[in-house]
């Protein structure tokens, strides 16, 4: 009985036991549900919240692109007009980027067209200076012959005019001889009669040239002699009869035994050989000068590197297909960036460093040498335009001396040829010489070439370093930022920091932007070169002030020998008495060329050109002062060591 009971309150324990657990375990689960359901509930308010924010970003965005578009539609709206009206067809927005520019307003054959453009500008500049400055040589010739021309002509009316007044009885008789003597004297003051070949290249003053000249002034006065004898010793004295052919002929022969007219016929053939010789050398010099600036002119196009087109469109057009308005016009800039002035001299150098490398310095030389023989020779007293103004009273000295000589004259020609027999006196013609003589007007000399020449003379001193000045004229202060700061620097508007090179192929191997490279035509340039150097020689020969030693100073300057074609010059090539011996690329081992910091550029001024110029220039190659400098160093370490 006691076991049941005990089996009994054991079942209802179990069972109580059983119960508790049962509840408790719906408890538990119960709360399980609803922590997972919350969980969900959470998950679901968030993923709203995510897609909400995600949705607000996009509108943001699609909204800042939208934006961004129409910038650049604007911006490329704005350029558009100004490609319009360089004749380049522009659709506005691209989707495709040029390569080189990278902006939206080009395209790649957008950008093909103003490398064109830019690459044809860059030629029109070359082909405007150097077309000024040959149409100035050419004028200048073309001036000075007419002048000289007119004043030959004038003198010869003056010499007639003082044979009818003072040699009356002459005037039949020497007539034609005074005209064939000047016709022969203007013949050779025309450059193209004497001084060139059919084919229009000069020959230069050749000796048989220049004899003819002398011939011609010799046989004047051999048979000037006849004439101004009869009239020393015949017609002084009322004998007015006419001198047999045969003593005419024995005056003639004996002419330079007897010497008339004393010293002077030698004197006007000196003087008017050399005057007239300069005058040929010099419109020679003029002329072939221009034609080596012609020659010049069309090499232009040739000479440019893909690497010189490819920055003359980043300066000139990048900016606008970039959507940057940049300053067109001088004086127009209306706050757009100017281009940095230490790019564009960059650039520009380097794409001119071929024609100033080898064209500059023989350049100088030739002007050097024809301002010589401008001031010492063309204007002296012995110049050509002196010279003819002096032949009328020269040749009427000649025949005062041979008058006031006379009676020794008269001893000296019977001793020689006897007595002469007279025939009749010709009286008609003495009275149409009296009529004639009424009827010649006064001459006066042409206007002075005073005014031409000095435009001449200061033109071509200015165009001593043709293509160094082209650099300057371009870079000037309205179309660059002088100070280099917030400008254009080929990729973008900022500070430009890169180091502004100084002129001559030796610096130019360093050039940033445009890096001097040897170029086949290099070998037309040297034929230029050569062409340039003989015009100096001529020039040189002609005027005996001119010193040899500059001569062969410019050639061994330039490391460059003979005629004719020549050899390229090499990278390697000591040029100018330069020592830099890499290979063009940079990488030489040689002498380090200065290099000026863009930041030293002098800000513009009423000097600006000269400024900068000097500016580059600073660093000092004196002697005394690197022997200074060392021995300063010198000091200092011992100073230290000591101490």
């Amino acid at each position: 009985m006691a076991g049941f009971k005990f089996y009994i309150f054991f079942a209802m324990a179990m069972t109580i036991c059983s119960v508790g657990l049962m509840a408790n375990a719906k408890h538990l689960g119960a709360g399980d549900i609803s922590a997972e359901s919350n969980n969900i509930n959470h998950q679901h308010h968030h993923q709203h919240q995510h897609q909400h924010s995600a949705s607000t970003h996009h509108r943001r965005r699609l909204q800042r692109d939208s934006r961004a578009k129409d910038t650049v539609q604007q911006q490329c709206d704005a350029v558009k007009d100004y490609f319009k009206s360089i004749d380049i067809t522009s659709n506005g927005v691209y989707n495709e980027k040029g390569a080189i520019c990278g902006g939206n307003c080009c395209n790649n054959a957008t950008e093909q067209e103003l490398r064109q453009k830019a690459s044809g500008k860059f030629e029109q500049l070359l082909h405007h200076h150097t077309s000024s400055l040959r149409g100035i040589l050419d004028e200048t010739a073309k001036q000075f012959q007419s002048h000289v021309l007119e004043l030959a002509q004038q003198s010869e009316n003056k010499t007639l005019t003082v044979f009818s007044k003072v040699y009356i009885r002459m005037v039949p008789l020497s007539r034609m001889m005074i005209r064939q003597l000047y016709t022969e004297i203007m013949n050779h003051l025309v450059y193209t009669s004497n001084y060139t070949n059919s084919n229009g290249q000069s020959k230069g003053l050749t000796s048989n040239i220049q004899s003819s000249l002398e011939d011609a002034l010799h046989k004047f006065f051999v048979q000037l002699f006849p004439v101004a004898y009869h009239q020393a010793v015949h017609l002084s004295k009322d004998n007015y009869g006419e001198m047999h052919e045969d003593y005419i002929n024995c005056l003639k022969r004996n002419f330079d035994e007897l010497q008339p007219f004393g010293d002077i016929p030698k004197e006007i053939q000196s003087n008017l050989l050399q005057s007239v010789h300069m005058a040929n050398v010099f419109m020679s010099a003029l002329l072939q000068s221009a034609e080596v600036l012609s020659e010049a002119d069309a090499l232009y196009g040739q000479q440019l590197t893909d690497t010189c087109k490819m920055h003359l469109l980043k300066m000139h057009y990048c900016p606008n297909c970039n959507g940057i308005q940049q300053q067109q016009a001088a004086g127009q800039s209306h706050g757009q960036p100017k281009v940095c002035y230490s790019y564009c001299m960059n650039v520009m150098r380097g794409c001119s460093a071929q024609y100033a490398g080898l064209l500059d310095s023989p350049w100088s030389s030739v002007v050097e040498a024809l301002e010589n023989l401008v001031s010492n020779h063309i204007r002296s007293d012995n110049g050509i335009m002196n010279t003819i103004k002096q032949l009328d009273t020269k040749l009427s000295e000649a025949i005062m001396r041979a008058m006031e000589n006379g009676p020794e004259l008269e001893k000296k020609v019977k001793k020689t040829c006897g007595t002469p027999n007279l025939l009749p006196s010709l009286t008609s013609a003495e009275k149409e010489t009296r009529s004639q003589m009424h009827q010649l007007p006064s001459i006066k000399w042409a206007s002075p070439l005073e005014t031409g020449i000095a435009h001449f003379l200061t033109t071509i001193d200015k165009s001593k370093e043709i293509y160094a000045n082209i650099v300057y004229n371009f870079c000037d202060e309205d179309y660059t930022q002088s100070d280099d700061h917030m400008c254009w620097t080929g990729d973008r508007v900022g500070d430009y920091t890169q180091l502004l090179m100084t002129p001559g192929t030796d610096t130019q191997r360093y050039n940033p932007e445009v890096p001097w490279e040897t170029q086949t035509q290099v070998s037309k340039l040297n034929e230029l070169v050569d062409k340039l150097i003989k015009i100096r020689k001529s020039i040189g020969a002609a005027a005996p002030a001119f010193n040899y030693m500059q001569l062969h100073d410019i050639q061994s300057d330039m490391g460059h020998e003979g005629s004719g074609g020549g050899g390229v010059i090499s990278d390697d090539d000591d040029e100018y008495g330069g020592n830099v011996q890499g290979s063009g690329d940079g990488s030489g081992d040689g002498t380090t060329p200065y290099i000026k910091e863009s930041s030293d550029i002098v800000p513009t001024g009423t000097n600006d050109t000269q400024s900068r110029e000097n500016n580059e220039n600073s660093s000092s190659n004196s002697p005394t002062a690197t022997a200074m400098c060392l021995l300063l160093t010198l000091v200092t370490i011992l100073y230290s060591s000591c101490s």
